[in-house]
């Protein structure tokens, strides 16, 4: 049926645009040699040269390049190396840039016939803020704010919550730290970084955030806080530049052992936008990108493609307190300050490492180029020179070990399309495509950051989670899903040593399934995979060359986030699900589930209990009994929390075996999905046991309903004590028909005498946004629920009231 539609669809559009049959469309042509008996396709079918034989497709429609490229079979179509090397001079850089982008255009041109947003350059002496004759810094508007007599806290705590982090050793960034002492949180209403005393209750510093900047992040360590932003600058936009100068990565750092009088250490500006960051020790890991915005739209033959190396190059500008006085050269209105300013090229040609496939894979993949700019600072003497890794190429998901950066980038593959020459198609018909995962291996040690080696694989990872490296393996899992006539869709997991060859696989779970969740715990991996059921598989990783599946779960329902509990149990964090009207699968409430895995017992043996027998033999266990030993729902349809997909709202007490999650908690009248009885959204404290089982505990919010029932009363009274006589008309043949008296022709149902205030709450709930909790961590045996209003504070005992903190 699919190949009539097209069949129709290209005949049309050659007799529409009185295109002769005759006329070399734009199709691929399978054609075999006469005399070899090699198969193989065509560009078009004019391209097919004489002594082959046009045929309706090769003997395989598979395509298993990318496959045997990674199994190391030699297959001579695939002829590309995706190893990074370096220029060995600007020549060579423009040279070689030259060469490819001609190539790109060449095959891509015809995607470039419409204008398109162009950034060019922003001089670094004329960034905002800086003033070039003067050399005055104003840090973007921005100013820290000291509250009157701040009562400094004395006391700490070596009880406190940490960021929820994948490897430990490698920090991760959040909207909100703590160091034991204070509290740091980017509040996004107002953009300010608060800086709370736990101690005193007090916010003793603000610190006023530049309106450029968007998404700032935070890290805190020893007397440092660190403020990371992507953001915009002023810029000049033409063709002058051929990279987004307009984008900026902004990395703050702030001395903080005198709280009361923080002290600016560093201001760093590199263009790109920030796309991840680590920090392990005193190093700080930022990566950001950098796009090619190549005025492709301009050329008419590629020999109109003129590359210079200063329109592609990524600059940089550093601000850094210094007691070298020697080196100190700013100045505001002529006072001196204990900075030193320096502007430039984040590295020389010679230190750029590209990747740029060969024209032949060009044909294959979409492989558009960016930088990725790895900063490497210091952040205890900032002082120090930032050290800069420059990759030609985009950027992912990353995992980082503390000895390895795995950088990863996706690699879409369109299937084969048509359209005939000259005809007036809207756009290319496509069959489809594919994505694959192009991987560089990089070493960390300190300031110095190597590659080392990259790989490509078949489809592409969810999330950092999807990725691991246990005793130099680096395990990846990624989901491949083709649309190629039939929806293909599994999950696979590679292995691949330290020079990232395929050393182990295990392909095709969960066919048909959406890729949910993962989690690395050791030599064993955790999988979730979900189309009507949720399948838990449990897989044994202990053999590198062979991995093995151990166990497979079925429940209703899915998790979309794992968190170990101990080593044979593991928490799961997702949706419960139902089925709707029409037989479809829709998210129900939030789900939290207790997992447990008995290695020592698997379906077949004597000692299972009647019930896992029952399971066993329905299917619903396979292998070694993963089961869902507890399982809690709280809401329902409509219910979230972003912790689902941000790991860092998930705050896991390991000592009291309590989780504390921020939840948007909806209820439904039982006859209708689609409208709310009420809404709550607040920190909910739950406790999961392996032995008493899981219980909601408590929940705290920050929105107050005071007053709602008068504002209810008041917007629905207009709806009140209003009548009208009827409007009648005359109806042909006698007779007439008398409108309704009412002059609504719409009343809210929560204007009803039945309805309560929480319906008509639930109708204003995002009115009420900047109260919604956004995090949860604890300070010895306080529990702190933050949002955009305040922090309050529970016992996480007794969950007592013990105070608030307003920001304001």
């Amino acid at each position: 049926m699919k190949k009539l539609f097209f069949t129709s669809l290209l005949i049309s559009c050659l007799f529409y645009n009185g295109v002769s049959a005759d006329t070399c469309i734009q199709i691929i042509q399978p054609a075999k040699n006469i005399k070899s008996g090699e198969c193989k396709e065509f560009s078009t079918p004019c391209d097919v040269p004489a002594g082959w034989k046009n045929v309706d497709k090769c003997d395989s429609i598979e395509d298993n390049q990318i496959v045997d490229k990674l199994k190391g079979k030699e297959k001579k179509q695939l002829d590309f190396d995706f190893k990074l090397k370096k220029f060995n001079s600007c020549e060579d850089m423009e040279k070689v840039m030259g060469d490819y982008i001609k190539s790109y255009w060449e095959n891509n041109k015809r995607n470039y016939r419409r204008d398109f947003f162009l950034a060019g350059d922003v001089a670094f002496d004329k960034v905002e803020g800086i003033d070039s004759e003067t050399n005055s810094l104003d840090f973007g508007g921005s100013e820290i704010k000291s509250l009157s007599k701040p009562n400094i806290s004395k006391n700490s705590s070596d009880d406190y919550s940490e960021t929820n982090i994948q490897v430990k050793g490698v920090d991760e960034s959040d909207i909100i730290k703590t160091d034991g002492k204070y509290i740091y949180y980017y509040n996004e209403s107002d953009k300010y970084v608060y800086i709370s005393d736990v101690d005193s209750k007090e916010v003793v510093k603000k610190i006023n955030i530049p309106k450029n900047f968007y998404n700032p992040v935070l890290y805190v360590s020893k007397n440092r806080l660190i403020i990371l932003s992507s953001g915009y600058s002023k810029a000049y936009y033409g063709d002058s530049y051929w990279i987004n100068r307009s984008q900026k990565t902004y990395t703050v750092i702030f001395d903080t052992s005198e709280i009361s009088k923080p002290k600016l250490l560093k201001l760093y500006i590199n263009d790109g936008n920030l796309t991840k960051s680590r920090k392990i020790g005193k190093y700080l890991y930022v990566i950001s990108n950098n796009s090619f915005n190549i005025p492709y739209r301009v050329f008419s033959d590629k020999e109109d493609i003129d590359v210079s190396y200063q329109k592609i190059i990524p600059r940089s500008f550093d601000v850094a307190r210094t007691s070298d006085s020697e080196k100190q050269n700013l100045k505001i209105k002529g006072k001196p300050y204990p900075y030193n300013i320096k502007s430039g090229k984040v590295a020389k040609c010679n230190e750029i490492e590209y990747v740029l496939p060969d024209e032949e894979t060009l044909k294959k993949y979409s492989f558009n180029p960016s930088y990725n700019i790895i900063s490497i600072i210091d952040t205890e003497d900032t002082s120090n020179e930032v050290k800069t890794k420059v990759i030609a190429g985009s950027n992912s998901e990353i995992y980082m070990s503390l000895d390895n950066l795995y950088m990863t980038n996706y690699m879409y593959q369109p299937y084969n399309y048509s359209c005939p020459i000259n005809a007036r198609c809207i756009m290319p018909f496509y069959y489809g495509g594919t994505t694959n995962t192009l991987v560089h291996k990089l070493s960390v040690d300190g300031q110095q950051v190597n590659y080392k080696t990259s790989n490509i694989i078949p489809g592409s990872p969810l999330t950092q989670y999807s990725m691991d490296e246990k005793d130099s393996y680096f395990r990846i899992i990624t989901t491949t899903n083709n649309w190629n006539g039939t929806n293909e869709r599994h999950t696979d997991l590679y292995v691949l040593d330290t020079n990232l060859k395929l050393a182990g696989s295990l392909e095709n779970m969960g066919e048909g399934e959406n890729f949910q969740s993962s989690r690395f715990m050791g030599d064993k991996l955790f999988l979730v995979t979900f189309k009507q059921i949720d399948p838990l598989f449990a897989i044994d990783l202990s053999e590198v060359t062979k991995p093995k599946i151990l166990g497979e779960l079925k429940i209703p329902g899915y998790s979309t986030y794992l968190h170990p509990y101990d080593e044979n149990h593991l928490i799961g964090l997702g949706f419960d699900t139902k089925e709707n009207r029409w037989g479809g699968t829709v998210n129900g409430g939030l789900k939290v589930d207790l997992y447990e895995v008995n290695y020592d017992r698997k379906c077949g043996d004597d000692n299972l209990t009647v019930e896992e027998n029952k399971k066993c033999k329905s299917g619903d266990y396979k292998g070694i009994i993963v089961k869902q030993k507890y399982s809690l729902t709280y809401g329902d349809k409509g219910s979230s929390s972003e912790a689902t997909h941000n790991p860092r709202m998930f705050m896991w007490n390991a000592k009291k075996k309590m989780l504390f999650v921020p939840s948007k908690i909806t209820k439904k009248y039982n006859d209708d999905d689609y409208k709310n009885k009420s809404i709550k959204q607040g920190l909910y404290f739950i406790s999961i046991h392996k032995d008493n089982g899981i219980q909601k505990k408590f929940m705290t919010t920050h929105i107050d309903l005071t007053g709602l029932e008068e504002e209810r009363i008041k917007e629905c009274s207009k709806y009140t004590g209003k009548k009208s006589e009827p409007k009648c008309v005359k109806i042909i043949g006698g007779g007439e028909y008398c409108k309704p008296s009412s002059d609504y022709r719409y009343v809210p149902e929560y204007c009803y005498e039945s309805a309560t205030v929480e319906e008509y709450f639930a109708s204003k709930y995002w009115r009420y946004r900047n109260e919604f909790i956004k995090r949860g961590l604890w300070i010895g045996n306080n529990v702190y629920s933050i949002s955009n209003k305040k922090i309050s504070i529970n016992d996480m005992d007794t969950f007592e009231e013990k105070g608030e903190i307003e920001f304001k």
